[in-house]
């Protein structure tokens, strides 16, 4: 039963009680007013009857006749009569029947002997029973009153004592049951109320806060890959969730932690579970990796974090395992990888580096020389290009057998590139370095069988010596890198040392690059232009664009000494990007100012012609838009033979939009005709290599006669560059080669000097 009902059952019971208590109450209430009312009628009785024995003894001794004392006895009762009560003499002896006759229920009757008279007193009780039913109607009507209001006040009292009670009650029983939505009433009262409501609030909130922390971490423990395991002070499994129950294969609730490891990782468990005892954040966690647990049979290995954890001043761990057998499998795969050549399984360069390390550090300690040797294969993107892949990885395959073959089982042999490769020949001098080399080039004179064709593999050596050209892994390896550099440069099939020449040579080739970019960057390059002069009426038909590197610190850099430089490292790309739009910018400018301009050439490297497409080189002209006729793109027979149909394409592209093509230095590369009638080119430009043995030079008269000649076949242009005498022009328009440039008719010159050169011709033909 609730409070709430119990008072009003109390209230109710407390008035039937009351009501019950009062009907004896006035019961004895009216039984001793109507004995007290006997009583006084007795003694109003006695008190008559000793007026009569006191006129009695005045007649007995004689002071007064009877007769007198009788009529004074009558007189004094008769003064004894009114109100309630009734006396009177009866000298007869006794009253008569019926007496009193007015309703008078209370007589008491009393014989004077000596008289033979009676005293007879009556009282009357009904002033009594009025008097006794008015208090019963008083009480009856405050009993009403009191119901009525007993009613209201209950309900004042269950609805602001009882009923905060109550509510506070049900909230703690809801929050017993693990519900926290609920609304805590009174939160704002400022009695003693309120301050229980409002501690039931805050207890609300933190139960609300601890069950949602509570879920989230059981679901966290539900759903998290890791397995998290809860371990006693003792060592014994006392938590865990699914994740560990898979894990391990069965539930590890209760068993002792470091039985769940293989035999051999017990005693290392242990020690971990010591290290962490004195440990109890999980920043400072105990992890160890690789240890091996049995699953279903099947050994699979995990990593272990182990945190000390005190909670109310006991003990425990909590420890966070993960399957990591995949994972440490991968890690190897991945170390072997990162130290080893996928296709030929030889050391990588990472490990060859390590293996010179370490094989510097014995010759330091014996005494001793070693040698480093890089070696590399020409012509291998040839024989990708034409074979495929699939070719070049059974070549690489078998020079990695050939070169390991050569330099025996006591000599390490990696690959250290696409085709290049690295020895280390260990206790080697100076002769038996050179003898190792030796036998590499020879171990190819007899060809490899490519799916079905032979190929003679032409490899070239680079040899390093420690201590003699450098002191540690990565010198020796780029003194190698030098030397075989400068044996390729021989012509391939070479064996060359370091020299410390050479590695000035490369330090200045770095420097030449650095400072190419930095030069790209601070506007150091500019244009010059040399024009292009018919013989006929020497008058300007042309410009070639020239790159000139202007730097502050050494004054104007020969175009020799940057620009092969710049092909090595592919700069040449960006830099005749740079060419070809100030080019443009400078044809722009000439037509903007009113100038009839003529076309510019604008040579395009080999590797700038690989790596730009038909669009790339238009998108620049369209940038200024410079009308396409006034752009010629001068290309060497060899930049076109390196991807001839990547050059096909993109030239022929470029032909169709109206760019102007020239072959520039012809007849000093293949100078095939079946390749030149493919090319989609305009002009021929005769190289000045031969330009400067006409017309005293046999030979030389009889090739540039001849390239006229074939240029005039097939409907091309013919310009000779690099003329410089009179005599040369004389033969050269006398074999109908009209279009020349060289210092007799025109040096390199700034765009101001050019545009006068423009601005002079519009005079002479005005």
């Amino acid at each position: 039963m609730r409070v709430r009902q119990k008072i009003r059952w109390l209230t109710w019971i407390g008035l039937t009680g009351c009501l019950l208590a009062a009907i004896p109450a006035l019961y004895l209430l009216h039984f001793g007013l109507v004995h007290e009312r006997e009583r006084l009628v007795g003694e109003l009785a006695q008190s008559a009857r000793a007026v009569l024995q006191r006129m009695d003894e005045a007649v007995v001794k004689g002071e007064m006749q009877r007769q007198d004392a009788q009529a004074h006895a009558r007189l004094a009762v008769d003064a004894l009569n009114g109100g309630r009560f009734r006396i009177e003499l009866f000298t007869d002896g006794a009253p008569p029947s019926g007496w009193p006759d007015d309703g008078r229920t209370l007589v008491t009757h009393l014989s004077f002997e000596p008289w033979g008279w009676t005293v007879a007193a009556a009282g009357s009780a009904s002033d009594i029973d009025r008097a006794l039913l008015e208090e019963s109607l008083a009480f009856l009507l405050f009993f009403g009153v009191l119901l009525v209001v007993s009613w209201p006040l209950s309900s004042f009292l269950s609805e602001h004592v009882v009923g905060p009670i109550e509510g506070l009650s049900n909230g703690m029983r809801t929050l017993t049951e693990g519900r926290t939505d609920i609304d805590v009433p009174g939160r704002d009262r400022d009695d003693e109320f309120g301050a229980m409501a409002r501690a039931l609030e805050y207890f609300r909130r933190s139960t609300q806060a601890v069950l949602e922390r509570d879920e989230r971490l059981l679901g966290i423990m539900t759903n998290v890959g890791e397995s998290i395991v809860l371990v006693s002070a003792d060592g014994t499994v006392e938590e865990r969730n699914p994740a560990a129950v898979r894990l391990f294969g069965a539930d590890p609730a209760g068993r002792r932690f470091i039985d769940l490891f293989a035999e051999g990782d017990r005693d290392r468990v242990a020690g971990l579970l010591e290290q962490s005892g004195a440990r109890c954040a999980p920043a400072d966690a105990v992890k160890a990796d690789a240890l091996g647990i049995l699953r279903d049979g099947t050994g699979i290995e995990v990593s272990l974090a182990l945190s000390g954890l005190v909670v109310q001043g006991r003990r425990s761990f909590i420890a966070v395992l993960a399957d990591v057998t995949e994972r440490l499998r991968h890690e190897r795969e991945l170390l072997r990888l990162a130290t080893r050549d996928r296709l030929t399984g030889l050391p990588n360069r990472a490990m060859m580096e390590q293996l010179i390390t370490a094989a510097a550090a014995r010759a330091r300690r014996d005494g001793q020389w070693f040698a480093v040797l890089c070696l590399d294969l020409s012509r291998f993107k040839l024989v990708t290009d034409t074979l495929g892949h699939q070719a070049g990885d059974i070549l690489l395959i078998e020079v990695a057998r050939r070169v390991q073959t050569v330099v025996g089982a006591g000599n390490a042999v990696g690959r250290v590139g696409m085709d290049d490769f690295a020895v280390i020949v260990e206790s080697a001098d100076a002769d038996a370095a050179a003898q190792v080399g030796k036998s590499i080039v020879a171990a190819f004179d007899e060809p490899v069988q490519l799916l079905g064709t032979e190929h003679f593999v032409h490899p070239s050596v680079g040899i390093a010596l420690f201590p003699q050209h450098a002191g540690d892994a990565a010198e020796l390896m780029r003194a190698a890198d030098t030397a075989l550099y400068a044996a390729k440069k021989q012509g391939g099939r070479r064996v060359a040392f370091f020299r410390q020449e050479l590695g000035e040579q490369a330090r200045h080739h770095l420097a030449i690059d650095r400072a190419l970019r930095r030069a790209l960057v601070g506007r150091q390059f500019l244009v010059h232009y040399q024009p292009k002069i018919s013989l006929i009426d020497f008058s300007l038909e042309g410009f070639e664009a020239l790159l000139r590197w202007e730097r502050p610190d050494h004054g104007l850099v020969p175009p020799g000494e940057f620009i092969p430089v710049a092909e090595e490292t592919g700069f040449i790309v960006p830099l005749g990007d740079w060419v070809l739009d100030e080019v443009c910018r400078q044809q722009r400018e000439w037509i903007d100012r009113g100038l009839a301009s003529v076309p510019v050439a604008v040579n395009i490297s080999p590797r700038h012609l690989r790596q730009r497409s038909a669009d790339d080189f238009l998108r620049i002209l369209d940038r200024h838009g410079v009308p396409p006729e006034l752009i010629e793109l001068e290309i060497t027979e060899g930049a076109v033979m390196q991807d001839l149909d990547h050059a096909l394409q993109v030239l022929g592209d470029l032909k169709a939009m109206g760019v102007r093509v020239a072959v520039d230095d012809f007849g000093t590369g293949h100078s095939s005709l079946s390749y030149l009638k493919r090319l989609p080119v305009t002009t021929l430009k005769i190289d000045r290599s031969f330009v400067q043995g006409v017309p005293h030079t046999r030979e030389d008269a009889g090739i540039v006669s001849t390239i006229i000649a074939m240029a005039d076949m097939l409907g091309l242009a013919v310009v000779a560059e690099g003329v410089e005498r009179p005599e040369q022009a004389a033969f050269l328009r006398h074999h109908n080669c009209t279009l020349v440039q060289g210092w007799l008719t025109g040096r390199p010159q700034p765009a101001s000097a050019a545009m006068e050169l423009l601005a002079d011709r519009i005079r002479e033909r005005a």
